[in-house]
């Protein structure tokens, strides 16, 4: 595992599928040290370029059922791994340094609390298992994604999927809040900044994605009816999801180090609803009834039961692909009644108490309740029998 130490890695990969590992090219020795002379070996094959077993692994990334066959060569004293296709010659990304000071922003952040960081690491097969990996305390691993360009819902999706096979969770970052990968997966959403705004020590601000569990009465004060009823006034507690604004750096700690973690709720409008969230807010919104939506939907079955609460407490169901993702930033008002504490503000006073100064000669114990006739304890107090 390499630690992170403020550098980026290289970026002159070429996958090999006879030796099926990453390349490095701007290594002497390709980072295979076990294999001297491997390069010149390497160019020195005449087959053609399909069967010389060169993949671009950053195609495969996005096509896996489409390779891209590469050759290598010399620029300027400098090795390449060019695309064989005419249509593929190489990889321009606009948006590639805001999307590698992203990277350092999140490797920062993690390291700072002591977390493994790895940048772009890559499984055996040559796919790119995240942008930035991070392996907490207890082991967990999340794959921190910075999507800045155009991404489909199903891409999202797949990627994903593939993430969880490989125990990753994977965290989806976009700048537009009409991304398709929103509610996809677990996301989250910043202002679109450059890179230098990106890279400087300052608040740079989770706009969506993360939401907490408010409470509200319902009562007089609310102009929306009752949502348990249906219309109405219950005087009780509801939830109600609302959007949390923490800093990119701080989110980056509390989802490796536990404190949030994915939520998926079932919309009004169809689909699921995905976000961040306080753990203790998922715990009491389960402790209470609320059901969240199975992650890994596949077709509509009936809802699950907690076996130990007899609760519902996960229900699958198909969210539909064509609906379109846009972060709102509006409440999500779930219809259930949460315990709840006293609103905020109010301060309920302590039960004065005193000493007993019943009979001639005072009782003089302590615990007494003051009566309208003075304090007294529960053996003298008014109306008790002597």
């Amino acid at each position: 595992m390499n630690e992170y130490d403020g550098e980026l890695p290289t970026r002159n990969p070429v996958f090999s599928t006879a030796l099926d590992r990453i390349l490095d090219l701007d290594r002497a020795d390709l980072g295979v040290p076990e294999l001297p002379g491997l390069w010149d070996r390497l160019r020195a094959d005449r087959r053609p370029v399909a069967e010389r077993g060169l993949r671009c692994p950053t195609c495969y990334d996005a096509r896996p059922d489409q390779p891209e066959w590469m050759y290598l060569s010399l620029r300027r004293g400098r090795r390449i791994a060019t695309h064989h296709s005419p249509h593929r010659r190489a990889h321009e990304d606009p948006r590639g340094e805001e999307r590698r000071a992203y990277q350092e922003r999140y490797a920062r952040a993690a390291a700072s609390d002591g977390h493994a960081v790895e940048i772009e690491p890559r499984a055996a097969d040559g796919r790119c298992r995240a942008a930035v990996l991070v392996t907490g305390a207890d082991g967990r691993r999340f794959g921190f994604e910075p999507q800045l360009s155009y991404r489909t819902a199903q891409s999202v999706r797949r990627r994903s999927r593939l993430a969880r096979q490989d125990g990753i969770t994977a965290v989806w970052h976009t700048v537009d809040p009409k991304a398709p990968l929103i509610d996809r997966a677990p996301w989250v959403r910043t202002d679109d900044l450059p890179a230098r705004a990106i890279r400087e020590d300052r608040d740079l601000l989770v706009r969506g994605g993360v939401r907490t569990l408010r409470l509200r009465r319902c009562d007089h004060t609310d102009a929306r009816p009752c949502p348990v009823r249906g219309s109405g006034r219950c005087r009780r507690w509801h939830p109600s999801w609302e959007v949390l604004v923490p800093r990119i750096d701080d989110f980056v700690r509390r989802v490796v180090g536990g404190a949030y973690v994915p939520v998926a709720l079932r919309a009004d409008s169809g689909g699921a609803l995905r976000f961040w969230a306080p753990e203790e807010d998922r715990r009491r919104y389960l402790d209470n009834g609320g059901v969240l939506v199975d992650p890994d939907a596949g077709p509509l079955i009936p809802r699950q039961r907690d076996a130990s609460t007899g609760r519902r407490a996960v229900e699958c169901v198909r969210v539909p692909e064509q609906r379109r993702g846009v972060d709102t930033g509006e409440p999500y008002h779930a219809a259930l009644t949460l315990n709840a504490p006293p609103p905020a503000g109010r301060v309920i006073p302590p039960v004065r108490t005193g000493h007993c100064s019943a009979g001639r000669i005072p009782c003089g114990l302590p615990g007494a309740r003051l009566y309208p006739a003075g304090w007294y304890c529960d053996t003298h107090r008014p109306g008790a029998r002597h």
